[in-house]
């Protein structure tokens, strides 16, 4: 049903209200998440694209990008709008049961799409054995938790009940699962909670 939701917004969904915003938006928080050198970096719940052209307009963009969405009308609407990037591969899959071997990447970015995962912990762990050892996980919002949950109920529909918690509550579930906390800030206009892998 979810799938379907997004599936059927996705031609329209770069129009919708605050999608500009959040594209411009979104290159202050890559630039304080990625990691210089980075080689191989995962956007899970990618969507139509928005971090593409911001990832690669980084000081030091990723050598290699993949685009990761469960829905597949929203993954070719991304891969419409950035096919021709040579640096970027598309790949349609549950963030939650994401088909890349272990160890096998420097960063994973979830942005404006954990809340619509209905098992978070068992997907960031999945996602953290994706990392290599000093590996980054980050998850970004352009608001706080309280306003995007409010934000879905009033929405209805596929997402009424997508739920994203407090930053520090999502911070200690990746300790919890091994990681190493670089930060956790939540305010009216921003969500990032960055964990690293342990080695």
């Amino acid at each position: 049903m979810k799938q379907a939701w997004f599936d059927q917004l996705a031609p329209v969904w770069d129009s919708l209200p605050g999608q500009s915003e959040t594209a411009s938006r979104a290159a202050t928080f890559l630039a304080r998440v990625v990691p210089p050198g980075c080689r191989r970096l995962l956007d899970a719940g990618a969507g139509t694209g928005v971090l593409v052209e911001p990832l690669l307009r980084l000081a030091d963009p990723p050598g290699w990008i993949i685009e990761l969405d469960f829905a597949p009308a929203m993954l070719a609407e991304n891969r419409r709008k950035h096919g021709c990037r040579a640096q970027v591969e598309y790949v349609c899959a549950d963030l939650s049961l994401p088909p890349f071997p272990a160890a096998s990447l420097d960063c994973v970015l979830v942005f404006s799409a954990l809340p619509h995962v209905e098992n978070q912990p068992a997907a960031l762990s999945a996602l953290l054995g994706l990392l290599r050892s000093g590996g980054r996980l980050a998850v970004g919002h352009l608001m706080s938790s309280r306003a995007l949950n409010a934000m879905h109920a009033s929405i209805g529909g596929a997402v009424a009940q997508d739920r994203l918690p407090p930053a520090t509550e999502l911070a200690s579930l990746c300790a919890s699962l091994g990681a190493r906390i670089l930060a956790a800030v939540e305010n009216e206009n921003e969500y990032t909670v960055v964990v690293e892998k342990s080695a």
